[in-house]
């Protein structure tokens, strides 16, 4: 199985996200799949991992070691790879959120063999993903974004939890991850 880790959106946040989902919907009748779990900012893409109870701990001591701190989002951006498409919130990168990440990596390779995941270090982009999907022969993604009269946003919120997520071996796609554990960011400034 593979964890990932992340930062969870307040319901202001989460609520704009999913009424992007609907109105993406409405266009092409799209298959939910990333918007099943709750809007985050990954802090760390899927990576393997042997032993959940260990895993587990480490995330538990994580969480208390953290506070709370504001997550600004910029702009809705739209990207595109082989079949598939995403429009997401750019999240607006702060040194807390980039030594978060790198802290993670870091503390993961005493909890599992293999932490590497996509993406990871200097390059890693925080973003909050809107959803994503197969573009299809219309591509509702790419349609919503064009049709979008404002790709500027002014959104932002105070990270207070933080979610370990699940995935099955094999294909992301519905049902094959769950949102697994959501725990308080403890620690103080």
């Amino acid at each position: 199985m593979k964890a990932a880790i992340a930062l969870l959106s307040d319901y202001h946040v989460q609520n704009i996200a999913r009424r992007m989902v609907y109105e993406i919907n409405q266009r092409a009748g799209i298959k939910f799949l990333g918007s099943l779990l709750p809007a985050h900012v990954s802090l760390k893409q899927p990576f393997m991992f042997e032993d959940l109870d260990v895993l587990e701990e480490w995330f538990e001591s994580f969480s208390i070691r953290v506070a709370p701190f504001l997550i600004e989002l910029d702009h809705i951006y739209y990207e595109q790879w082989d079949n598939y498409a995403i429009v997401g919130l750019d999240v607006r990168e702060t040194p807390t959120l980039r030594f978060l990440h790198n802290r993670i990596n870091n503390e993961l390779k005493d909890v599992v063999h293999d932490s590497s995941a996509p993406h990871d270090g200097d390059e890693y982009h925080f973003h909050l993903t809107v959803e994503f999907g197969e573009v299809g022969a219309t591509n509702p993604f790419k349609q919503f974004y064009e049709l979008l009269p404002e790709k500027q946003v002014d959104l932002s919120f105070l990270a207070t939890s933080i979610a370990l997520f699940l995935y099955a071996d094999g294909p992301i796609e519905p049902g094959s991850f769950i949102c697994y554990k959501v725990l308080p960011l403890a620690g103080t400034s």
